[in-house]
């Protein structure tokens, strides 16, 4: 964000036809004139989008590219690296390894949310699945060096990896500085018991930071405090990227357009 030194980012979707998508056209500016940095994509089928070809459209826009959010390929292709069935974890791995070659193209990292595993997973063997997909990712992630982001989700979405230290054990000696842990402050407000006391614990472990109030809206529609979780942040020299995410609750575009202001006053505050 202009003015600030932390990176901002918002997450949405990618629209199938996105360059002849006139209301993504009207996002990506809404957001450039909100004073966002970048954007998290969620996009269906990433494999089948040419990555050279997205950037430059959202250069066109004053945006970059900061994560692709897997969550929607997930459940629509039944994606998962946890599962039991051998033959459908190693899909997942090709699927998440070619994920990473196509981030690497466009500069971003990937998130593996949903793509844990669904909620039914949650077994000590679909636990050892995932710590197994994770280390088969790790090198690619690092030879690509490209970030590989596992999200901390809570337990009422993920059958495994809720808070950041189950996250950073799943990851364990796989762990190097592109395989990360991604926090997100909702996910955490019911997961941790500080967030702001995790933030700090796990602050080598992560480069980028999900922003989301603890009733899932924006920022600045609920009750977390954000300026002391951003002054934790800067105290502890924290350089890596912020992204909005969450439901949204009037329009797409306002919603950001408050969120970008508030966390604006906010980091201005610091």
């Amino acid at each position: 964000m202009p003015g600030s030194r932390l990176y901002l980012a918002i997450q949405t979707v990618l629209p199938p036809d996105y360059r002849r998508d006139p209301a993504f056209g009207r996002s990506l500016e809404a957001l450039r004139e909100a004073g966002f940095d970048g954007v998290e994509l969620n996009i269906s089928d990433p494999l089948g989008e040419d990555p050279q070809a997205l950037a430059g459209f959202l250069r066109e826009f004053g945006l970059s590219f900061s994560m692709l959010a897997t969550g929607l390929a997930a459940k629509a292709q039944g994606l998962s690296l946890a599962t039991t069935d051998e033959a459908r974890r190693q899909e997942a791995v090709r699927w998440t390894a070619g994920s990473l070659a196509f981030a690497s193209r466009i500069g971003g990292g990937v998130i593996a949310g949903f793509l844990k595993g669904a909620m039914a997973e949650s077994s000590p063997a679909h636990r050892e699945q995932l710590r197994r997909s994770i280390a088969e990712l790790a090198p690619e992630a690092r030879r690509l060096e490209t970030p590989f982001l596992v999200e901390a989700v809570n337990r009422f979405e993920s059958p495994l990896g809720h808070s950041l230290a189950e996250v950073d054990e799943l990851i364990g000696e796989n762990a190097n500085p592109f395989v990360q842990i991604l926090p997100d402050t909702w996910h955490m407000s019911i997961e941790e018991e500080h967030i702001e006391a995790s933030l700090v614990r796990y602050r080598e472990r992560f480069s980028s930071l999900h922003l989301s109030d603890n009733n899932r809206f924006f920022p600045g529609r609920g009750g977390l405090d954000f300026g002391r979780i951003i002054g934790v942040l800067e105290s502890m020299g924290y350089q890596g990227k912020l992204a909005v995410e969450g439901n949204v609750k009037t329009t797409f575009i306002e919603d950001a357009r408050r969120s970008a202001a508030y966390l604006r006053a906010v980091m201005g505050a610091g």
